[in-house]
């Protein structure tokens, strides 16, 4: 049985092999991040009673979307772990939309079939954080793909009616199904955040597919509630995120 040692609230019941990775190892993960690059630990967290634990960084690295500097991007680096088995630790690279606080996990060749943008650490193994950071790879060179993918998008034109079928791809929709009446409404939600959410009237983002991705990307993180009703779970770990996962993934083979 794994408990809170300030509360001693029951968290879970785990096998002996269960490796646990303490909330203090969440936060020492960033000590050499922050003192040989500069990076700014900038919060942290726990979901559902302390079950999950996380930290976020802020890595120092920013990046205009257009030529006008006004749609900025800043590169994060998220660790979180579980004491549930709900969730694997986890790191990945993330960028924050300065303009509307939209977060979108990247990472080198992420479109790769069955790859996601993160390092994963069942709980059947130790937690080595020097290890994690090497397998995270260099900033500089992912963030260097994901802003050039970005910039691409920013200049592809999505009309209406086109990204109105994106949406519907992304909820399901295919040639022989159409969207169930819950995926219908989703998809008139996205769509009018593909119009007036903030930020999508700028000149990078009006009737493109990166304000598309915007629009799907704003839906999850701020509109669409988790299973369990936590948004921020939803988000970064759940249905959510394979949401946005999969919006990144479709808008990169579309600019490829």
């Amino acid at each position: 049985m794994l408990v809170r040692s300030d509360t001693d609230a029951a968290l879970s019941v785990v096998s002996g092999d269960y490796q646990i990775v303490q909330p203090k190892e969440v936060l020492e993960f960033y000590r050499d991040l922050v003192n040989l690059y500069g990076y700014t630990l900038e919060t942290s967290g726990a979901l559902d009673g302390g079950r999950k634990v996380w930290a976020l960084a802020k890595t120092g690295t920013s990046d205009a979307v257009g030529d006008d500097g006004v749609d900025r991007l800043a590169a994060y680096v998220l660790l979180a772990t579980s004491c549930d088995k709900t969730l694997a630790t986890t790191a990945a690279f993330t960028s924050v939309r300065v303009v509307c606080q939209n977060t979108l996990f990247f990472a080198l060749e992420d479109i790769k079939t069955g790859r996601r943008p993160h390092v994963k650490v069942p709980h059947n193994l130790r937690f080595d954080a020097d290890h994690v950071r090497r397998e995270l790879g260099l900033l500089n060179q992912a963030w260097s793909g994901f802003i050039a993918k970005v910039r691409k998008m920013a200049t592809y034109p999505m009309k209406p009616e086109t990204a109105s079928g994106y949406f519907g791809l992304l909820l399901g929709k295919t040639d022989t199904k159409p969207l169930s009446s819950r995926a219908e409404r989703e998809q008139r939600t996205i769509m009018a955040l593909f119009n007036s959410a903030p930020g999508q009237q700028l000149g990078t983002a009006k009737e493109t597919l990166w304000g598309a991705v915007n629009a799907v990307t704003y839906y999850a993180d701020h509109i669409r509630s988790g299973t369990d009703g936590n948004r921020l779970d939803s988000s970064w770990f759940g249905a959510g995120c394979a949401l946005k996962d999969k919006a990144w993934a479709k808008a990169s083979a579309m600019v490829a």
